[in-house]
């Protein structure tokens, strides 16, 4: 990637970090997150062009093992997009599944975590973690469900996890993807390993060379385009 765009990722990691952490301070909430805490991890993740080739140069760098156990996956996800893309519930179904993100250690460790995208920084609780893992809080009851729902304040939401972290992050990953586009003319956004499997495709990294109509053109030939979360290019 350019430098222009490496440094707008970094500039924007370290602007949601900043944002994040004087919310908490003023708020006075201490978040929960911490290593070894992974449920989250089975997300669906989501991300722009540009913090995929972020993410991807420092695994090519540094975890080259955490980069094979990605790509590994990588087709399989986007199998998936091309079968799945139109089901409205598609994200949900998935996190119930318990996949854990690739980039994962065996020790429940995020084997990128400075490189980490906004999505994930963004998702933030200040609950104890076991609310985290898939399924748990739909399938509280009684007693349990009431002790959850008492600790539930106005900041919280969806569930137990902080909004203004999660609004934070989606609006700070918006105007990344305004700089991509003014910066390459485009920008490509979809599920995180998925894309940066993509990336070390040679014809996907062909198509970037092209541009907009090319890539498009690569997307559509593996039906990825399109759909409720298939990947989007504009």
């Amino acid at each position: 990637m350019n430098a222009a765009l490496r440094q707008a990722v970094i500039e924007a990691h370290g602007r949601l970090e900043r944002h994040t952490a004087g919310y908490l301070a003023r708020r006075g909430i201490q978040a929960s997150c911490a290593k070894g805490c992974f449920a989250c991890c089975s997300a669906w993740v989501v991300v722009g062009l540009a913090e995929a080739e972020y993410l991807r140069e420092a695994l090519e760098a540094y975890q080259p093992e955490a980069l094979a156990r990605l790509e590994a996956e990588g087709r399989k996800r986007l199998a998936r997009v091309a079968r799945q893309k139109h089901r409205p519930d598609f994200p949900t179904r998935y996190f119930l599944e318990n996949r854990p993100c690739p980039l994962l250690t065996p020790e429940g460790a995020c084997s990128a975590h400075p490189y980490r995208p906004l999505a994930c920084r963004g998702l933030l609780t200040n609950l104890s973690a076991r609310y985290c893992a898939p399924g748990v809080v739909p399938a509280l009851r009684g007693r349990e469900k009431t002790a959850y729902t008492a600790q539930l304040k106005p900041w919280h939401g969806p569930e137990h996890y902080l909004k203004a972290s999660w609004r934070l992050a989606e609006r700070t990953a918006q105007k990344l993807w305004a700089t991509e586009q003014q910066e390459r003319g485009f920008t490509v956004i979809g599920e995180l390993i998925g894309l940066i499997f993509l990336l070390g495709q040679r014809d996907f990294r062909a198509a970037l060379q092209g541009g907009l109509e090319a890539v498009q053109h690569a997307l559509e030939q593996r039906r990825l385009l399109g759909g409720a979360y298939g990947f989007w290019v504009g």
